[in-house]
């Protein structure tokens, strides 16, 4: 896009829109995608999950290891015994006791089944993670182009707007003095007021995409109007089939489906492993006092320490049809992983060749824009040539000048749905982080306004 990108009047109505623009001014695409991070609660959450799902291992290895419980107890009893039909006499007995058991699992091949299925249950997280964070990329870029071109929408609209009140000016002063029409002036009023509404139209849009970019980042901001630079056009890099190999291998959602499948596979083994004995290592010692007897004449205290070691065999033999169940239950699961896992791979093929295309048709379409500028440029010099020796009039010289803003704005527009697609492409093979919006800010420069 060249400088000549915004009119005065333009730029006027853009500053005025909000008292902030010098300080939102610094703000670039990398530092919003920052403040994106720790403000967007989609993000925020995907983070939360990811923190919940790392306590999974270890809860599974828990399984596996030694488990100690302390039991204490502590009792009184109160009441009258006789014993051989003598006289009820009061008695008062106290009594206490603590056990501390240690179990060791020595064979327990469920448990071991369950570690595997956490830490697949984690990878999967993880993946979900990385989704959710190049998602929130996608979102913050792509609504910090739909303001960028909210914004130069406002100048065309602007420019439109100047051009009609001109033609209206024209078109009354020339029915005045004899030379137009009532009905010359009727179409310029027309135009002017199809020009205002048109610029309502274009405020209400940047007031919406402003409205999702603080939906994302947490605050108002009034972004200075920005201009792309010409793009380094990474789908030419590799070809589409590496992209595709690319896809199936590091996409974020192919990824969370082959987790999800293991996940599936160890639920089939940990169900028939119900099947299989287990084997613990169990040992107590417990101390207990009694003060005496409620039941007998000899009415003596005594205390007992004891130490316990041994082995506890279990072997299921029946659990009335239970265990196969679970497992049939299983494999279908695991049938529906794997096919839920085929989708996802075919999904991200259909992405990566979308975004593939996205680019080079976008790359294409920007050269005819870049001709389309040139050709508008040259459209405004003939006609303020025109306008100097008398052959064309200003309001020929203001439609020149708005089809220039308007190639402007959509040749800009192209060049940030180039970068999305490229994004896009990035994302679907995998392969999206932080230095490629980086790079890509590196081409995007303030837009300058051009000379009235």
């Amino acid at each position: 896009m060249s400088a000549k990108s915004f009119s005065a009047p333009a730029l006027l109505i853009l500053c005025a829109l909000g008292g902030t623009s010098l300080v939102a001014g610094a703000q670039t695409l990398v530092s919003l995608y920052q403040m994106a991070l720790v403000q967007d609660p989609q993000f925020l959450a995907a983070q939360a999950s990811l923190d919940a799902a790392r306590e999974k291992p270890s809860q599974a290895r828990a399984g596996v290891l030694p488990t100690v419980n302390l039991t204490a107890n502590q009792t009184k009893q109160d009441g009258r015994a006789a014993f051989d039909r003598s006289d009820f006499v009061d008695r008062n007995v106290q009594s206490w006791g603590w056990t501390l058991q240690l179990t060791q699992p020595l064979l327990r091949l469920g448990n071991w089944i369950a570690i595997d299925q956490a830490e697949a249950q984690f990878l999967q997280a993880q993946a979900q993670f990385a989704t959710a964070q190049t998602d929130l990329a996608l979102r913050t870029v792509q609504a910090y182009f739909d303001v960028e071109v909210a914004m130069q929408s406002m100048g065309v609209a602007q420019a439109q707007l100047d051009a009609a009140s001109e033609q209206l000016a024209v078109a009354q002063h020339g029915f005045l003095v004899g030379s137009g029409t009532v009905t010359d002036v009727h179409e310029a009023q027309a135009k002017q007021a199809l020009g205002v509404a048109q610029r309502v139209a274009a405020a209400n849009d940047l007031t919406v995409k402003e409205a999702e970019l603080e939906r994302i980042i947490g605050q108002s901001l009034r972004l200075a109007p920005v201009q792309m630079g010409t793009l380094y056009a990474i789908g030419a890099v590799r070809p589409l089939a590496e992209w595709l190999d690319l896809a199936a291998r590091d996409n974020a959602a192919v990824r969370a489906q082959q987790a999800a499948l293991a996940q599936a596979q160890h639920a089939v083994r940990k169900s028939a492993a119900l099947h299989a004995p287990t084997l613990d290592l169990v040992g107590n010692q417990a101390v207990t006092y009694n003060s005496g007897t409620m039941t007998s004449p000899f009415d003596a205290a005594n205390r007992v320490q004891s130490y316990q070691w041994g082995l506890q065999l279990s072997v299921p033999l029946y659990a009335g049809g239970g265990t196969q169940s679970m497992v049939r239950e299983g494999v279908a699961l695991e049938e529906k992983a794997r096919q839920e896992m085929g989708a996802a791979q075919r999904n991200a093929a259909s992405q990566v060749r979308q975004a593939y295309a996205g680019v080079v048709n976008s790359l294409a379409q920007i050269d005819a824009l870049l001709f389309a500028v040139q050709a508008s440029r040259n459209a405004v010099e003939s006609n303020k040539i025109g306008y100097k020796i008398g052959t064309r009039i200003s309001p020929d010289v203001l439609n020149a000048e708005q089809q220039l803003y308007q190639s402007q704005r959509d040749l800009n527009k192209a060049r940030f749905d180039a970068a999305m697609q490229q994004l896009k492409l990035l994302t679907a093979a995998g392969q999206l982080q932080e230095s490629d919006l980086q790079n890509l800010q590196a081409v995007i420069t303030p837009a300058q306004a051009a000379q009235p």
